[in-house]
């Protein structure tokens, strides 16, 4: 941390002469922003897919401190994203041509989602407004500065208490999210991720996009997932909150053993909750935990371990939880 000793005065000048350039700034951008705050999630929403940029993430969790590397680079109308740590446990994710590679030094192993990913990795936002007006107060919390940038202050609040809420920074001239911040049941920060350095001027450079040497070599080790359709699950979820409905059910099959595991994606168009089925195994132990912001309980149910995990209050995990059957 760099510590600087200045006189008072000069401070003081200095807040008073960025508080002027701020109002300023805006004042001279107010005419083409955007006036709801819905109508800025649609424009961050359109900037996070349709733009080219590259920046320095800090990935902020249980008082821990990631920083990544961004570039998502639009060319022709396709879009191709990466996403490197800076920092150990070496992390890498790929999202391209409707595919999701996620790579992790710690198993040397190598995930690839196969579902079609229209979205940035930072965020998720449904094509339907309406579903998060349904299920969240949107407003507008004032203007901050992020990154050098000026930026919106959007809130998400829940209506109910079974999602978080959620603040997002946008910035007044590109629309790209610059800080996105979770807050938990007591509006306390579980996760924020927050861009320390951004550039969309710039050309991004095709090696800048491409799998680095370790995640190349690593490709003999690939998990598949495969889509399946939602009418052969062979479970019921019998009290899932109201929002939450299925969007997708596949399977993974995890080297070297290849088990099969099951996976049901929840989703109110906003939050979303993984269930992941799989075989008991005497290592697994039934019980809930928190990471972040993500809540998880796991049951036994017969002979299968479950796993209901995601970015939502522990009372939803649970109450999934005690609701799944097998037919």
């Amino acid at each position: 941390m760099v510590k600087c000793i200045l006189d008072l005065r000069v401070v003081a000048l200095l807040v008073l002469a960025f508080t002027l350039c701020s109002a300023n700034a805006w004042s001279g951008q107010s005419a083409s922003l955007p006036g709801t705050g819905i109508d800025w999630l649609i424009r961050m929403r359109h900037a996070a897919s349709a733009l080219s940029y590259q920046g320095t993430v800090a990935y902020i969790k249980d008082q821990q401190v990631d920083s990544f590397k961004l570039y998502h680079r639009v060319s022709d109308g396709q879009e191709r994203e990466r996403l490197i740590s800076m920092n150990s446990p070496y992390r890498e994710v790929i999202r391209a041509d409707g595919n999701v590679t996620r790579y992790s030094a710690e198993g040397q192993q190598v995930v690839v989602e196969t579902k079609p990913s229209t979205q940035s990795v930072l965020i998720n936002l449904p094509e339907d407004t309406a579903i998060i007006e349904r299920f969240y107060r949107v407003s507008l919390r004032g203007q901050e500065y992020v990154a050098g940038s000026l930026t919106q202050v959007i809130a998400l609040e829940p209506r109910d208490a079974y999602r978080y809420t959620r603040l997002f920074w946008i910035d007044s001239s590109t629309f790209l999210p610059l800080k996105l911040d979770v807050l938990n049941e007591d509006g306390q920060s579980v996760e924020q991720m927050v861009f320390t350095a951004i550039n969309a001027k710039e050309p991004i450079a095709t090696a800048d996009l491409e799998p680095s040497p370790r995640a190349s070599a690593a490709m003999m080790r690939i998990s598949h997932r495969e889509s399946k359709p939602v009418g052969w699950l062979k479970w019921t979820l019998e009290d899932v909150p109201e929002g939450f409905q299925i969007m997708s059910y596949s399977t993974l099959k995890r080297p070297p053993s290849n088990a099969v595991v099951e996976h049901i994606l929840l989703s109110d168009g906003f939050s979303s909750v993984s269930v992941y089925i799989e075989s008991k195994d005497s290592h697994i132990k039934a019980g809930t935990y928190r990471l972040g912001a993500i809540s998880a309980d796991t049951v036994l149910v017969g002979g299968h371990s479950i796993t209901i995990m995601g970015e939502v209050p522990m009372q939803t995990v649970q109450r999934i939880a005690s609701g799944i059957r097998q037919r």
